[in-house]
């Protein structure tokens, strides 16, 4: 049975076995029709209808277009030849198609025009004619066809068969949007947004794609979501822009679904859920969105949301990488190096690291970059490495930007340049790395490849230390306790060395320790020389050394101080290098041993001497007690 809605400006058809009661389009009441009363256009419309039908449904929708063609319908002649240009329901026959086209333009159909142009631009049925692609555009824009406008419109923008011009491609987008078509409104409001051909302006932007958002378009309605999200010609609202989403999320938009989930990751517009976040990165990666497919394969690797599951994670990555998303790319060269989720593979991990950073991803530069210096899946080559760390540093990535400052400093891959070096690590800093905000603090501290510049440095290891950088806090309590850049102010230094020393910074206890011992505070300086030297300090090792040959807090132990001396020496102390040459020549912890004693303390007094170590708490004085040490045992 065929039946239709009573309204026919409504234009609904459809069949099945039972007359339902309503239109699902208007509401209205539907009629039972007679097949030998339905015109050309009937037929068309019916045909319509079951486009979106399952593929058993597909031979009935042609048979309706060829009914209607016989009985002189344009729109089914146009619609009978996009069967054909597109396999629908039929064996493709790009000819065929183009044959249909050209008779329904002669027929009077407006979108047969826009096919027709189409066929000719991309060559289907005939040989590609831009200029003839052009020529029909123009000829159903000017009679009023949206989509004809809008193929114009990308004609002039992109110089197809015309020469190019933006201002009148966004001629021809108004035009189309000024009638309501949804592509057109959307269209108008990318020009604002991007000012393509027109002054940008993202308040016109916003009201066209709200425009296109409320007629159905979901590709508007992500854009207005991105308005909304980032404050663009819109006052901020998480919340709208989440609204946004979720309704281009429910018309289909693969866009849409992935902010969303990007949404529930970050808590933004909506609360934090990585449950819901792993649900809609998923739906958009099941429907062919890379991007989402790296942060499905994401979740997976940490377990956010999901069970973890290297192969699962893995998988999307892989998905990711084949439909050229760059972030999945380097995310799968990160598990071949890794061997997370796979074998260990030097060589796939390069060639995926390679893929990405030729493709523009800064992380990936950077890591290529690695493989280069450290001979990771390819020949070791300096220059190469540096080539890729100065691409990731202009492409604004940190690491690289690091990395080129360390390999201007040290002259590895390029000529040695301090200013250059000083460039890059500024340039890093600025853009919020801590630790080359510290890196140029004790740059400018220490006067290294600058001028020294207190006020410099304070303000950088203050920059760092904001962001919980251990070592900055210790350099900052340093400053402090000296009187170096900042007034002098014990209490303030120990506030950030004990702030430092909760981050597991080692240095930062030991200083602590020292200033403690200085107080007579024995006890709470052993504990913190104990918790230094469980993190590797090596003057950690040196003070704990002193406590036990001296018997401070702790019983005298010649041997156990003897012990820690080594630990330090071997961690590059040299005020544990002096201490142990110190018990060989008086045999503490072990037998005396006068000659080499000497010989050890005086090596160690010459090596003291040319030491970075100079300015380390109790150096000075370590070299005066071997000097004695040594003159009273050279008679």
């Amino acid at each position: 049975m065929i039946y239709h809605c009573e309204d026919h400006t409504c234009n609904y058809w459809d069949e099945g076995e039972k007359l339902p009661e309503r239109c699902p389009q208007c509401g209205r009441k539907l009629l039972r029709a007679n097949e030998a009363d339905m015109t050309g256009d009937d037929w068309t419309a019916l045909g319509n209808t079951l486009w979106d039908a399952e593929a058993s449904d597909k031979k009935r929708m042609v048979d309706c277009f060829r009914k209607a063609a016989y009985l002189g319908s344009a729109w089914g002649v146009c619609n009978l030849g996009i069967c054909m240009e597109q396999g629908n329901g039929v064996e493709a026959d790009p000819v065929q198609a183009f044959w249909l086209y050209q008779q329904a333009v002669e027929m009077g159909s407006l979108n047969a025009v826009c096919c027709l142009g189409v066929c000719y631009q991309y060559g289907i049925g005939t040989a590609p004619d831009a200029e003839k692609a052009a020529e029909l555009y123009c000829k159903a824009a000017e009679y009023g066809s949206p989509r004809g406008q809008m193929l114009l419109a990308r004609a002039f923008h992109d110089g197809i068969g015309v020469e190019a011009d933006a201002a009148e491609a966004v001629h021809w987008v108004r035009a189309a949007a000024y009638q309501r078509y949804g592509e057109g409104m959307y269209r108008l409001g990318v020009c604002y947004e991007y000012g393509d051909g027109v002054e940008q302006n993202w308040e016109h932007a916003v009201h066209w794609f709200r425009e296109a958002a409320e007629s159905g378009v979901s590709a508007a309605m992500t854009a207005l979501g991105y308005c909304y999200e980032k404050g663009c010609g819109v006052e901020q609202s998480g919340e709208q822009a989440f609204s946004w989403y979720r309704r281009g999320a429910q018309c289909g938009d693969l866009q849409s679904m992935h902010n969303l989930g990007c949404c529930y990751e970050k808590g933004r517009g909506v609360e934090q859920s990585w449950e819901q976040a792993f649900s809609w990165y998923r739906r958009s990666a099941e429907c062919g969105n890379p991007v989402s497919m790296s942060n499905l394969g994401l979740c997976y690797q940490m377990g956010y949301g999901v069970e973890q599951n290297w192969q699962e994670a893995i998988k999307w990555y892989e998905q990711g990488a084949q439909c050229g998303d760059l972030q999945s790319m380097h995310n799968l060269a990160c598990c071949y190096e890794g061997g997370e989720g796979v074998e260990q593979n030097e060589d796939r991990a390069f060639y995926w690291y390679r893929r990405s950073a030729e493709g523009g991803n800064g992380s990936a530069m950077c890591n290529l970059g690695r493989c280069y210096k450290r001979g990771y899946g390819v020949e070791q080559n300096w220059q190469e490495a540096v080539k890729w760390y100065e691409q990731g540093a202009q492409c604004g990535n940190l690491q690289s930007m690091h990395n080129l400052a360390c390999c201007y400093e040290h002259g590895e891959g390029v000529e040695q340049n301090m200013t250059e070096a000083i460039r890059w690590y500024t340039a890093a800093a600025e853009g919020g790395n801590a630790d080359d905000m510290y890196e140029l603090g004790w740059q400018y501290d220490h006067g290294e490849g600058v001028e020294q510049d207190m006020k410099k440095a304070i303000c950088w290891y203050e920059r760092a230390a904001e962001q919980n950088h251990p070592a900055a806090m210790n350099s900052l309590g340093e400053c402090y306790a000296m009187g170096r850049g900042v007034p002098r102010d014990l209490e303030t230094a120990m506030e950030w060395y004990r702030r430092a020393a909760e981050l597991g910074e080692a240095m930062a206890d030991y200083n602590m320790g020292w200033h403690l011992e200085q107080a007579g505070k024995l006890s709470e300086a052993y504990a913190h020389y104990r918790k230094a030297a469980d993190g590797n300090d090596d003057s950690a090792w040196w003070a704990l050394g002193r406590f036990y040959e001296n018997g401070v807090v702790v019983a005298q132990d010649g041997k156990e101080a003897r012990r820690c001396y080594e630990t330090g020496e071997k961690l590059g102390s040299v005020k544990c290098k002096m201490r142990l040459a110190r018990c060989k020549l008086l045999g503490i912890g072990g037998r005396r041993e006068k000659k080499a004693g000497l010989d050890l303390c005086r090596q160690a007094l010459e090596l003291a001497k040319e030491s970075s170590e100079k300015e380390d708490y109790g150096y000075e004085a370590e070299m005066n007690l071997l000097r004695r040490t040594i003159a009273e045992n050279e008679s």
